[in-house]
C-alpha cells in the first residue's frame, strides 16, 4: 500500500481492457464479447450498401469486418455463438444489404467460406481461422520461442517436457489451458515454411481439408472481367440466381415466362443456354472472336464446353473465361433491364458491348486475339 500511494497507482480489478481486449483469467461471457459486436455493427452502419455492388460488400467483409475480429482471434477462442452472430451480420450485409440480421441470401454462408477452387467465394472461415490462430500460438509455445510470455509458460507449467506430454494444467488461465490444448489441432497438420502465406494461413487451409474440386473452378482464377461481373457469373454457376422458376419455388407470384425469348418459363439452363435471345448473343460473339462453335442446347454439354476451353494459362483460355463472365453478366442484365425497366437492346448491340469491354480489359497477350471485331 505505501508504494502505491507513494507512486500514485490505483488498485485495479480483472477483468479490465488492454489495447481494447478485454483480459481475465476465467473464460470471458458473452456481454464481455459485445464490444467486438458493436464494432462490427457500427462499421456496417456507417456504409451505404445501396451504392455498392455484391462485390463491393464482400471486399468490405473480407478486410474491414475480418480485420476487426482477426485482432480478438488470435488472442481468444471465440464463443461459438459469437461467431455465429458475426457471420450473420456479414451475411446480412453481403445480400440483402442491411445491418440487422436475416436470413435472406442466395448462397450459404458456408459455401461462400469454401476456397474458390472448390465453388466457394474464398471468404474466411471464422471458426477455422480461429482454431489456426490459437494453434499458432501452441506452435510458439512448443518451438520455445524466445518471448517473455513464452518462457513464462514454459517456467511455470511445462518445466523442460515437451508439451505433447504434460497434463492441461488446471491452476492455469483459461487462455493458457486453451493454448495448451491446441496440441490436438497441431497432431492434425503439418508445418510446411510457405514464403508467400502466414503460418496461420498454412494451418487454415490444412485445417479446411481437401473437398472436391468443382470442374469449372478455372473460371474463377485470372479473370480479367469485371469484379461484379465474376459475382454475377459465380452466382449463376451456383444455380441461384433469382430467376422466375427459384421465385416461383419459393413462394413468390410472378409471370414464369420472365424469359427474353417469352417462349418458354424462366430457368436458370433456359436463360443462359437454350433461349433463341442469348444463342444469338453467344453467335455474335463467337463470331467476333473469329470462332465457329457449338455451345450445346442443354447445361451440361454448355458447362463441357465453356469448361473445356478454360482450361490452361494460355491466353485463348483467359479470353474464353473473361467472355464467358461478360456473356452472362450481360444476359442477366438485359434481363433485369427488361423486366423493371421496360428497356431492351439487341443481341447485336450487347455483343458489342461485351467486345469492346473485352477489348478495352484484355492484357497485353490477350489483345492480339481481339483486335479485330467481326460483325456483319
Amino acid at each position: 500500500m505505501e508504494i502505491i500511494q507513494k507512486l500514485s497507482y490505483t488498485i485495479g480489478e480483472l477483468p479490465f481492457k488492454y489495447l481494447g481486449i478485454p483480459l481475465a483469467t476465467k473464460k470471458l461471457s458473452l456481454i464481455q464479447w459485445h464490444p467486438l459486436i458493436e464494432k462490427i455493427v457500427a462499421r456496417i452502419f456507417s456504409w451505404t450498401a445501396k451504392k455498392l455492388s455484391y462485390t463491393g460488400r464482400v471486399q468490405l467483409v473480407q478486410t474491414v469486418l475480418f480485420g476487426i475480429q482477426s485482432y480478438w482471434s488470435q488472442l481468444f477462442n471465440l464463443l461459438m455463438k459469437v461467431m455465429k452472430m458475426i457471420a450473420a451480420y456479414c451475411r446480412s450485409y453481403i445480400w440483402p444489404g442491411i445491418n440487422t440480421i436475416t436470413k435472406k441470401s442466395l448462397v450459404a454462408w458456408d459455401r461462400m467460406c469454401t476456397p474458390k477452387l472448390r465453388g466457394g467465394y474464398g471468404l474466411i472461415n471464422l471458426q477455422m481461422w480461429n482454431r489456426a490462430a490459437i494453434a499458432k500460438l501452441c506452435w510458439d509455445v512448443a518451438s520455445k520461442r524466445d518471448s517473455l510470455w513464452i518462457r513464462w509458460i514454459h517456467a511455470y507449467y511445462i518445466k523442460d517436457k515437451r508439451i505433447e506430454d504434460i497434463a492441461i494444467p488446471q491452476q492455469a488461465s483459461w487462455m493458457v489451458r486453451q493454448i495448451l490444448s491446441a496440441r490436438t489441432v497441431l497432431q492434425q497438420i503439418q508445418h510446411r515454411q510457405q514464403a508467400k502465406k502466414s503460418m496461420i494461413s498454412q494451418f487454415y487451409y490444412q485445417l479446411l481439408g481437401n473437398s472436391p474440386r468443382v470442374v469449372w473452378n478455372s473460371m474463377m482464377f485470372k479473370n480479367k472481367a469485371k469484379p461484379k461481373v465474376i459475382f454475377t457469373m459465380w452466382v449463376q454457376l451456383q444455380g441461384t440466381l433469382l430467376t422466375a422458376y427459384r421465385l416461383i419455388k419459393s413462394g413468390v407470384n410472378v409471370d414464369p415466362r420472365y424469359s427474353l425469348c417469352q417462349l418458354n418459363d424462366e430457368t436458370r439452363d433456359h436463360l443462359f443456354v437454350s433461349c433463341s435471345f442469348t444463342k444469338t448473343v453467344w453467335q455474335k460473339v463467337l463470331q467476333w472472336m473469329r470462332r465457329q462453335e457449338v455451345i450445346g442446347d442443354n447445361w451440361g454439354q454448355h458447362q463441357e464446353w465453356i469448361t473445356q476451353r478454360a482450361k490452361g494459362r494460355s491466353y485463348g483460355a483467359q479470353l474464353y473465361i473473361m467472355v464467358y463472365a461478360e456473356v452472362t453478366h450481360g444476359v442477366w442484365i438485359e434481363r433485369n433491364m427488361r423486366i423493371f425497366q421496360q428497356r431492351s437492346r439487341s443481341a447485336d448491340s450487347i455483343a458489342r458491348e461485351i467486345a469492346y469491354i473485352c477489348n478495352v480489359r484484355a492484357t497485353k497477350g490477350i489483345s492480339s486475339l481481339v483486335q479485330h471485331f467481326m460483325f456483319h
